[in-house]
């Protein structure tokens, strides 16, 4: 199988950190991975990690007289010109560490829930000092007035799974050739069609998005108590950690009523 994996670099010295650690990432995925980077100023050759089993093409885009936050929605003409080529095709944003056991996951599960009209949910992570792992995008207000937890579930041919009807947004978004496919042709594939997110956002939310009425719901499935932890992926810069919303530690999120 072939992977085309897009990652938007809107470019900044400060995070070839992060872009770098998703390219070694890919070279670690079971798969061979051609890896476009969309940008908006040439990068230097020497700026990029080259691990020999992933082939990286850097676009260049102009947004001279654009909302530079349009530069997201620039990849998606390339991305369907790419649909009879690829089996997996992938979007993230250049700091979401999608890890290998992250889309083994996907492959184990996807087929079960997607054949009854759900998406599989992935969470975005952060890690405290301590090695703690946090949910970003499922938290508690600052003054406590909302406290986020997933609680409903749903039996999928006989396994339990969380549904995540609070906030399925990662900054990420992945497809098999078949519903990338259906994607192309399902009325939102412009993101200015979706509806609900920001500029940037609705570039990285696919499908499944709170306000696009194409699955049932995201979910997760269940192991044990707890959510699966292959479903994490991770927000490298660790910044909302320190933000004014309170993060859940990762075993906390789900509670079953």
């Amino acid at each position: 199988m072939k992977i085309s994996k897009h990652i938007t670099f809107f470019y900044d010295e400060t995070r070839f950190k992060y872009l770098n650690r998703l390219i070694e990432e890919a070279a670690r995925y079971p798969y061979k991975v051609d890896l476009f980077i969309h940008t908006n100023k040439s990068i230097p050759d020497d700026r990029l990690h080259s691990p020999s089993n992933v082939t990286i093409l850097v676009y260049i885009h102009d947004l001279k007289g654009m909302d530079p936050f349009l530069l997201p929605w620039l990849c998606r003409p390339i991305m369907e010109s790419q649909k009879n080529h690829y089996d997996i095709f992938m979007y993230v944003e250049d700091d979401i560490l999608v890890p290998r056991e992250a889309l083994i996951y996907w492959l184990e599960h996807k087929n079960t829930v997607m054949a009854e009209n759900y998406n599989l949910g992935f969470l975005r992570i952060e890690v405290d000092p301590m090695g703690n792992h946090y949910t970003t995008d499922i938290a508690t207000s600052p003054d406590g007035t909302i406290d986020q937890k997933l609680s409903r579930t749903v039996t999928i041919n006989g396994k339990i799974y969380a549904i995540n009807d609070v906030n399925p947004y990662c900054a990420f978004w992945i497809y098999d050739a078949n519903e990338f496919s259906r994607f192309i042709y399902s009325g939102v594939y412009n993101p200015a069609l979706i509806n609900g997110y920001g500029t940037r956002e609705r570039a990285a939310i696919g499908l499944h998005g709170l306000y696009t009425p194409w699955y049932t719901y995201t979910v997760i499935p269940l192991v044990g108590e707890g959510l699966n932890p292959g479903c994490k992926i991770y927000h490298l810069p660790n910044n909302y950690l320190y933000g004014a919303w309170k993060l859940h530690p990762f075993d906390e999120v789900f509670k079953k009523i």
